[in-house]
């Protein structure tokens, strides 16, 4: 190899890596860009993500949780009135530990089903009761909206 080619080799490692460096420079404004569009989407999809588990929350799983959790608060509840004590809050949370939420649940399932007034439970059977306040929570179920019409604010 004579003086001429490593001079030209030189020259050409040279002027490859400006080349090189050059291109990088590209592909790196070109991934750098394609990053900011994937954070900019993976924002987005965060805030669905999070739209859809609320609209998911309010919809029949947890619902139905919360209906069952009514339906047997409101049996408590009931009983409680049959034993000779009130079924209010302060009742319900000194005696039965429910939270004032549930006793709410409860009141206007019950409501909902018939038997009670806002203040007692009629006086209905048992067996009569447990059935109304099954096919109300299977109503209930199916419409989530209508508890709320009868929840105490």
């Amino acid at each position: 190899m004579n003086v001429l080619d490593k001079v030209l080799k030189g020259y050409r490692a040279a002027d490859t890596s400006a080349m090189m460096l050059e291109e990088l420079r590209t592909e790196n404004a070109r991934l750098s860009a394609r990053l900011s569009r994937m954070a900019a989407d993976l924002a987005q999809n965060r805030l669905e993500v999070d739209k859809l588990r609320r609209t998911v929350r309010r919809q029949r799983p947890t619902y139905s949780w919360l209906i069952e959790r009514a339906q047997l608060d409101a049996k408590g509840l009931y009983t409680l009135q049959c034993s000779g004590l009130q079924p209010s809050r302060r009742q319900a949370k000194d005696t039965l530990g429910m939270g004032e939420r549930r006793w709410g649940w409860a009141r206007a399932l019950a409501m909902f089903a018939g038997v009670h007034d806002g203040d007692m439970f009629a006086d209905v059977d048992p067996r009569q009761l447990i059935q109304r306040l099954t096919e109300a929570a299977a109503y209930a179920e199916m419409h989530p909206e209508t508890l709320r019409r009868f929840k105490a604010r």
